[in-house]
């Protein structure tokens, strides 16, 4: 069975204006993101200095050339970028505080550098003003910062020993992170960008997006935002990350294609699986988002959206995989070929939008009477993904469940307990 694990991404934004956006220059700024990422300045520089020659940048796209200009250890241009970015509205002087980024400027022009995280704070408090919850906004980036800091530690190593402690560090704060924004959701809602501003919602929005952990409560939050949709009060760019999200970790396909197939080299390659995926654009531009073709590029791969034709096949051999593989894994079982079936179902879980609910429940079923007949840990514990992932999507009918006595010997586990705690 599919287990959910994501790699962290940063994720980019784009502030997107009413107005039509120049695809050229938004194509360039999307390969200079990559690169600055990366720390590639050197390949960064003449792809945003090509852009600003078409368009003058926003706060998000000069603060991203100051931090790139300071790799370059140029400091005329790094703090002429960053004095651009305050002044055309960015907010977050916590995090500029302590950006890698900007360490040869803040090391070596202390003067400079006072006067600009001056100027930064001053802004900041101009910025708090204006907002109705300015104390949560706090929290928030805090805990915003926080979550990118060490994730950013983490693409900074190779180490093997480093690398699985500063996982465990990810994993022990995103629990705190949980446990907090479950508070916040229950006490607020989705908070309004006139309460924390739109860094403070995205950045509770970044920590909603890691709570893969907590499926139901990244569904919740969903359901928060949709409560929003229409208003100014909701950054519908974030809206379309986590309804993604949250529909991948069902294993439904996604629908804005925000969501990218990783290599084990930590490179994206393509897109997840996508509804109607020639349909994708329309919708993207409902939200005021860009066409999949230049989002690609941030990650670093060329696409191109599919036709009516292409993307029908698509999804019509998904569903004729899905099936071949099931009816094999129930070929498998008839002959007691028991591995075989796991591999088969397994592998079918794998495609995403693949299996129905009643599909997988028939799968649990069919893995319970494995289970009952070999006492193998294994297809106990795949039977239980397959009820785990009903479960999440809402689907599992607790009096079916009860009825059926496939499962009998699954009633002294923890996991089968947990599941009846939850419904």
């Amino acid at each position: 069975m599919k287990k959910y694990f994501f790699h962290l991404l940063f994720i980019f934004s784009f502030a997107i204006s009413n107005a039509q956006p120049n695809l050229a220059y938004e194509a360039l700024i999307a390969e200079a993101s990559l690169l600055h990422l990366q720390k590639d300045y050197k390949n960064a520089i003449p792809k945003l200095e090509k852009a600003f020659s078409i368009q003058q940048p926003d706060a998000l796209n000069a603060y991203k050339a100051a931090g790139i200009y300071s790799l370059d250890e140029n400091k005329t241009k790094a703090f002429q970028y960053l004095n651009l970015s305050l002044d055309k509205g960015w907010t977050e002087a916590d995090q500029l505080l302590i950006d890698p980024y900007f360490d040869f400027i803040r090391n070596n022009y202390s003067e400079e550098w006072k006067v600009a995280a001056q100027k930064a704070r001053l802004k900041e408090q101009e910025y708090e003003k204006t907002l109705q919850l300015p104390e949560l906004r706090k929290q928030i980036n805090a805990m915003g910062i926080a979550d990118q800091k060490i994730r950013y530690s983490k693409i900074q190593t190779s180490d093997p020993a480093h690398l699985k402690e500063l996982q465990q560090k990810i994993n022990d704060l995103d629990f705190k992170n949980l446990s907090t924004a479950k508070e916040i959701l229950k006490n607020y809602g989705w908070p309004k960008i006139s309460e924390i501003g739109k860094d403070g919602a995205h950045n509770f929005w970044l920590i909603v997006q890691h709570a893969d952990q907590d499926i139901l409560f990244q569904k919740a939050a969903l359901h928060e935002m949709d409560k929003l949709k229409g208003t100014k009060e909701l950054d519908m760019e974030n809206y379309a990350f986590l309804y993604d999200r949250v529909q991948c970790n069902l294993n439904y396909k996604q629908l804005y294609g925000t969501q990218v197939n990783w290599t084990q080299n930590g490179k994206a390659s393509s897109f997840r699986g996508i509804i109607k995926e020639n349909e994708t654009d329309k919708r993207r531009n409902k939200f005021g988002l860009l066409p999949l073709k230049i989002y690609a590029l941030n990650y670093g791969f060329k696409y191109t959206i599919p036709t009516a034709l292409e993307a029908s096949k698509k999804d019509k051999e998904d569903t004729e995989s899905t099936l071949n593989l099931i009816n094999e894994a129930k070929k498998n079982y008839e002959t007691k070929e028991f591995q075989k079936v796991y591999d088969n179902y397994n592998n079918a879980s794998m495609i995403l939008g693949g299996m129905t609910s009643t599909q997988n429940f028939e799968a649990a079923e069919l893995f319970a009477k494995i289970y009952n007949k070999t006492n193998e840990v294994q297809y106990r514990s795949i039977a239980l993904d397959f009820l785990s992932l009903n479960h999440l999507r809402g689907d599992l009918n607790l009096k079916k469940l009860l009825s059926n006595t496939a499962f009998q010997k699954f009633y002294s586990e923890n996991r089968w307990k947990d599941l009846f705690a939850n419904l």
